[in-house]
């Protein structure tokens, strides 16, 4: 449509209209609950119904209605479980199934639940060699098979098999170069 959306570090959410050639900035207000949650954005994704997601640096994740200019926040809270695991959200990725995955900076992967707006959580466990290896989240894939990859820092590649629920992971002990992957891509 001609509308290119920047996350900024410290300058919030932007708009660019190419017709216009303007911005449009969507900052932090403490006084709206329904601004965006921080300013300095880590990643933004659109879903399948037109939403985009948010990742911020500290902030947590943000769903943003285009159509009512308003965010919808998801942070960390303590006391609840089944919040999102950090702030720190690093990357957000829609599946082919639908499911919103988060990926945080060292505390794991979350799977959004639309209907209660929680998350569930999967971590690495240093005693489960199935398990993911970091719970340092860089970037997320789906393949054309729908398997999941994940790039951590730490644990490099791991892929997730949602029928077993099990992950395997390649690192520098199987000849991957780096245990940091910033980037998954299948080539067609």
């Amino acid at each position: 449509e001609g509308t290119f959306w920047l996350g900024t570090h410290g300058g919030g959410l932007n708009r660019f209209d190419r017709a216009s050639e303007s911005f449009r900035s969507y900052l932090h207000d403490p006084y709206d609950p329904n601004s965006i949650s921080h300013n300095e954005i880590r990643w933004i994704s659109e879903d399948t119904s037109g939403y985009l997601w948010i990742g911020t640096n500290g902030g947590g994740l943000n769903r943003f209605d285009r159509k009512t200019e308003k965010f919808t926040r998801y942070g960390h809270d303590p006391e609840d479980p089944r919040s999102l695991s950090s702030d720190f959200a690093r990357v957000v990725f829609q599946d082919s199934e639908g499911v919103i995955w988060v990926g945080t900076q060292g505390l794991g992967l979350n799977i959004f639940d639309e209907g209660s707006g929680t998350f569930a959580h999967l971590r690495a466990d240093p005693d489960d060699s199935l398990s993911l290896s970091s719970d340092h989240i860089l970037s997320i894939f789906e393949d054309s098979s729908g398997l999941l990859w994940f790039g951590t820092w730490g644990g490099g590649l791991n892929m997730y098999d949602r029928g077993t629920g099990r992950f395997t992971s390649y690192t520098v002990e199987d000849g991957l170069p780096s245990n940091a992957v910033y980037g998954v891509l299948e080539d067609d």
